[in-house]
């Protein structure tokens, strides 16, 4: 069956069925090797609240935009709009420019959503969490993924991006957020790794309680933005951190309506990232 399909059919099933492949490997990583301790009961609720949520997601956002990123590829590619129809470039390096911006846009972003108030408001869900772990990937609200892609749909035309291309990129997105939120460390390979892409030591700094910490460590895929942007950041004792928000410890925020509803909540201040407090010895 499958030699009989077209590279952009093979992409399709990949997107459909790696998160769910990748979820299983790195769940059953954790269940091997956790980095952190974890109590059974606890790790069960958390990821059927953060999962039912994930899924809830996918068939909003499906609901809301439907076909919209296809639409906007092909009248790019039909009008010969976008920097990448204008390049003199083959496929290959054009596919892989095309990661590499993606992948400097969603350092932006992400560093938007720290400072931005109403896009913080959606986005500090996701660090609310206080036992991550790789269903912490999957917790995003759905008014910042509603966010994300009216941004990406006008992205498409600026940078000519196909829509293969991007399903590509979100393949890499899958793996490295699914890879670098999960409960593991790599132990003495982790800084040899990212040098070039972001790992698991390196998220834990970014799911961190302090404000410096919190406002570091941005990059999705590779790390190579934090360190031109001057906000890569790591320290010793990793096992030190303590994940989540302080105003949303109580396990209320934890359900899915309380995660539904932390962006109307009275919002607690905004992460500054002026503010400079040293990590715990």
């Amino acid at each position: 069956m499958f030699p009989e399909l077209t590279g952009i059919e093979l992409l399709h099933i990949a997107q459909r069925f790696a998160p769910v492949i990748l979820l299983g490997l790195f769940w059953s990583w954790e269940s091997w090797a956790a980095f952190k301790p974890f109590d059974r009961r606890i790790r069960y609720r958390h990821a059927f609240h953060n999962l039912l949520l994930a899924v809830l997601n996918v068939l909003f956002i499906g609901l809301l935009f439907g076909t919209a990123v296809e639409f906007m590829s092909q009248w790019s590619q039909e009008h010969n709009w976008g920097l990448l129809h204008q390049l003199p470039l083959g496929t290959i390096w054009k596919t892989i420019l095309a990661v590499v911006l993606l992948d400097a846009w969603m350092y932006c972003w992400h560093r938007l959503n720290h400072r931005i108030p109403l896009f913080w408001r959606f986005h500090r869900m996701h660090h609310s969490d206080p036992h991550m772990d790789v269903s912490t990937a999957t917790r995003f609200h759905w008014g910042e993924l509603a966010f994300s892609t009216l941004f990406r749909l006008l992205l498409i035309p600026l940078l000519g991006l196909e829509s293969w291309q991007i399903i590509l990129y979100g393949l890499l997105v899958y793996f490295s957020t699914q890879f670098h939120h999960a409960n593991i460390s790599l132990g003495r390979l982790d800084p040899l790794l990212r040098w070039l892409f972001v790992t698991p030591d390196m998220h834990k700094i970014h799911h961190s309680r302090l404000h410096q910490e919190l406002n570091s460590n941005y990059s999705t895929v590779f790390s190579c933005w934090d360190r031109l942007a001057r906000t890569y950041q790591m320290r010793p004792h990793l096992e030190t951190i303590d994940f989540g928000l302080p105003d949303y410890d109580d396990p209320h925020w934890q359900s899915l309506l309380g995660m539904w509803k932390t962006p109307f909540s009275s919002p607690p201040p905004q992460p500054d990232p002026d503010h400079r407090k040293s990590p715990p010895d």
